[in-house]
């Protein structure tokens, strides 16, 4: 009976030992207090919730008036009714250029361009971002014709600005509504433009974890102007 006993406690020592050793290898090589799916998935989801907040649409067209005199007057218009946009609404606004780079005055509305100059090769830009200028009693005008569209999602220089402000002042709504996770806090830093980075006023403690990953975005200006921006979106 004293062996059977014996026997029978050191088969406890022996299952203790590998309990023991298998929790140790849990902790040692996955690691599940730190990398885990959790942050991760938070990082990715508020990179996506970031864009769906201030991406915008940019559609942009040639177009050829020299096909014969343009109307006397200070503008013309052309009719966009037949061109094949994805994008464009009612209540967008364009942005129209000279192939020479001089901008001109342009107004969207209604299906149709005004442009404020005489006939020649434009590039027109369509898109919310653009506040659009006021032109009146343009004349109709039918010798144009239109290159190929190009479409697609850019970010908006214009929105960044208010996201930034929600940043700085709401950051509980904006927090909210990106999605992010109650348990953590995020940051979103832009290389090239400084005046865009969301980051907290106060340093954050070096004992605590960042997650970070870097993207690149295109960021449309109200001018016109088109940059590719590296951008920093991090978690803790």
């Amino acid at each position: 009976m004293r062996g059977k006993v014996g026997a029978a406690h050191f088969e406890m020592i022996i299952g203790f030992v590998f309990f023991i050793g298998f929790i140790m290898f849990l902790f040692l090589f996955l690691n599940p207090l730190s990398n885990s799916s959790l942050p991760n998935s938070a990082l990715v989801g508020l990179h996506i919730s970031f864009l769906e907040e201030v991406e915008t649409e940019l559609s942009s067209v040639f177009v050829d008036t020299t096909g014969g005199a343009t109307p006397s007057g200070s503008c013309f218009s052309v009719d966009l009714s037949g061109v094949s946009f994805k994008y464009v609404t009612a209540e967008d606004n364009s942005l129209a250029r000279k192939l020479g780079g001089d901008g001109i005055d342009s107004s969207f509305s209604g299906g149709s361009l005004d442009f404020g100059s005489d006939a020649g090769y434009f590039r027109l830009a369509i898109s919310p971002e653009f506040s659009g200028d006021s032109l009146s009693n343009c004349k109709p005008f039918s010798n144009y014709d239109f290159g190929s569209v190009v479409e697609m999602k850019i970010v908006s220089y214009t929105e960044l600005g208010i996201m930034k402000n929600r940043y700085d002042n709401h950051y509980d709504d904006l927090k909210r509504d990106l999605d992010v996770v109650d348990i953590f806090d995020f940051a979103i830093v832009f290389e090239g433009l400084p005046e865009m980075n969301m980051e907290p006023s106060s340093e954050i403690s070096g004992v605590i974890e960042i997650l970070a990953k870097e993207y690149v975005v295109k960021v449309l200006k109200s001018n016109g102007d088109v940059s590719n921006e590296r951008i920093s979106i991090r978690i803790w």
